[in-house]
């Protein structure tokens, strides 16, 4: 019975969010889903990742709360905690639930190092992202001695809970090399655990050019393309299993400058200590949420024309708000088999 009205609540979700799309071509700006980097502090420091030496103040739970509350009055039907790592968050528990009863779609990426001793606080997500980046010489090469083991027991308890999970690997040179043997293993450990699929490419942004490792993780631009065209070859051979759209991985191929870019129109970032962003890679164009109110500040962002991205997410959401068929078609179908 249960698992019907799920369903049921799914479909009409799904319906509720095909509809927002359209009208937000019409009426031009709603924050439709919101990326809360809840925390920049991290237990691990991966190769390709320096985000977490970034310090940033960090809003207490009701300042959370309040900025939560003023998005879903304006429309927002995903919220997606992020970081650094959430789990680090005290609070990260209430936070989900006081989401969940929000907003239809709550989501949260992790490491899953903690997912073992906080999974009950946070079981109402609709599904985890935990980040791997291949078996285990490359997991522990990329992100950290120990790191693979960890993970998997995260995934394994997810899994046991009932909860869905996306695996989210980072494409780079330690799982494209040897005819891309990282990316073929990741195939394996996603079938196996029931999980779902996706990647990262990865790019230089503010807070990774100072780091060391980028040099030992970064592909060239060939090695990016065919990384791409093989794992669309494995999506189309694996439909709804891999989470990339085709559109978006013809977009990443080449980094293709949008026209029209969607990031502080119909999407954005909130940052720990409540500055609203377009996008990470615009932090120079943020807000601050907690002095002028978080929907104002967000309907303050200016609009952004003829950009490029390197991120999978803020471009796979830019082929849905742009309206390309295959990415709409492809995400509506992918949500919808979260409901099993």
């Amino acid at each position: 019975m249960s698992q019907s009205k799920d369903k049921i609540d799914m479909n009409k979700n799904i319906l509720k969010i095909s509809f927002l799309i359209l009208l937000s071509r019409l009426v031009g700006r709603c924050p439709i889903r919101v990326m809360h980097f809840c925390t920049f502090r991290c237990n691990l420091h991966c190769k390709y990742c320096g985000i977490w030496k970034t310090p940033k103040r960090e809003m207490t739970t009701q300042q959370i709360k309040k900025a939560m509350k003023e998005f879903a009055g304006a429309g927002t039907i995903f919220w997606t905690f992020t970081g650094g790592e959430p789990l680090l968050r005290k609070d990260i528990g209430e936070l989900v639930n006081y989401a969940k009863s929000l907003f239809p779609i709550v989501t949260l990426t992790t490491n899953a190092l903690l997912l073992k001793e906080r999974i009950e606080e946070i079981k109402n997500v609709n599904y985890f992202t935990i980040s791997i980046d291949g078996p285990k010489e490359i997991t522990d090469f990329n992100r950290g001695k120990g790191t693979f083991d960890k993970t998997l027991e995260g995934i394994k308890i997810a899994r046991d809970y009932g909860k869905d999970v996306v695996i989210n690997a980072v494409i780079s040179k330690a799982n494209v090399k040897n005819n891309f043997y990282g990316i073929r293993k990741l195939i394996d450990i996603a079938s196996n655990f029931g999980c779902k699929l996706n990647f990262s490419t990865l790019y230089v942004d503010q807070f990774n050019n100072s780091n060391k490792g980028i040099k030992d993780t970064l592909l060239t631009n060939e090695e990016r393309i065919r990384a791409l065209e093989f794992i669309r070859k494995m999506k189309n051979e694996k439909f709804n299993f891999i989470m990339f759209s085709n559109p978006c991985i013809e977009n990443l191929k080449y980094f293709k400058k949008w026209k029209k870019c969607y990031a502080g129109k119909l999407f954005c970032d909130l940052f720990p200590d409540g500055t609203v962003v377009p996008c990470l890679f615009r932090e120079t164009q943020g807000i601050d949420g907690m002095k002028c109110g978080f929907v104002k500040a967000f309907n303050m962002l200016p609009s952004n024309e003829n950009c490029s991205c390197g991120s999978t997410c803020y471009t796979e959401l830019n082929c849905i708000f742009s309206l390309k068929f295959r990415s709409v078609i492809e995400n509506l179908l992918k949500y919808l088999s979260f409901v099993r």
